[in-house]
């Protein structure tokens, strides 16, 4: 029987039958992957808690003609502190619910894309663990969005306006339907900002200081960035990945309607 390897962060699962479930993880050698816990429900099974959503294993799968097997599974990274904060569990639930909508199965003829995914979730995963206010919380989530979308070829262009190309050095008009900005110019021969979302320039540096920087390196505004501005830029990015997905997220609905009772 074949076996293979890898690192992966478990996304969600499902039940298969009575002690075993189908779960559905990012990997970073082929992208979005699934795989069948045999016995998992059982009080002595092996791979237990290991098995959990947003658990990073390092995982060896046996090979089966529709659905691979895992065999064994080592934790390399719980992320426990996720799961004493509504918060920080239900922001990363978030994240899980944006790679299942956007990735594709078995994706191994893109291992620098997957490895890119993998480390950013990984890495966003760990900051908004270790993160001490919501502010931390918003801005790792905020990073991510912004990444990801780049990485799979959706990302939003901040800098030149999409019709005409200038370089846009005040504030601009964020299309949603087109996936960037336009100057104030194209945007009156293109009917007025009815379809269009202002955005601020020093907002706009702050996204696009964000896209120049490395997850794990601070940007000039870390520290200045506050709950308004970080929900703002949020809620923006939000509304453009449930327009690319055409549905809202469910694990931000939870969140609100907790806030809300």
């Amino acid at each position: 029987m074949n076996t293979f390897t890898t690192d992966a962060i478990n996304i969600k699962s499902y039940p298969l039958s009575e002690n075993d479930n189908l779960v559905v993880m990012f990997s970073k050698d082929r992208g979005l992957i699934k795989g069948v816990a045999k016995g998992v429900k059982k009080p002595k099974s092996k791979l237990g808690a290991r098995m959990q959503a947003l658990v990073c294993n390092k995982l060896m799968f046996n090979e089966g003609r529709s659905l691979d097997v895992i065999r064994e599974a080592q934790a390399i990274n719980p992320f426990n502190k996720l799961r004493y904060d509504l918060e920080k569990l239900n922001y990363s639930i978030y994240l899980t619910e944006i790679i299942a909508n956007f990735c594709r199965e078995n994706t191994e003829e893109e291992p620098e894309i997957n490895k890119n995914i993998y480390e950013l979730f990984y890495k966003t995963l760990e900051n908004i663990s270790n993160a001490d206010n919501f502010v931390k919380i918003l801005l790792s989530v905020l990073k991510f969005q912004l990444k990801f979308m780049r990485e799979i070829g959706l990302g939003l262009e901040f800098s030149h306006c999409l019709k005409c190309s200038s370089k846009i050095d005040g504030d601009s008009y964020l299309s949603i339907e087109d996936g960037g900005v336009v100057c104030r110019h194209c945007l009156n021969e293109a009917g007025g900002a009815g379809r269009k979302i202002r955005i601020h320039i020093k907002i706009k540096e702050f996204l696009c200081e964000i896209l120049e920087h490395n997850i794990d390196t601070p940007t000039k505004y870390d520290d200045l960035a506050n709950e308004k501005v970080v929900l703002s830029c949020f809620n923006l990015l939000r509304k453009y990945i449930d327009s690319q997905t055409g549905r809202e997220c469910r694990a931000l609905k939870v969140l609100e309607m907790t806030k809300v009772s």
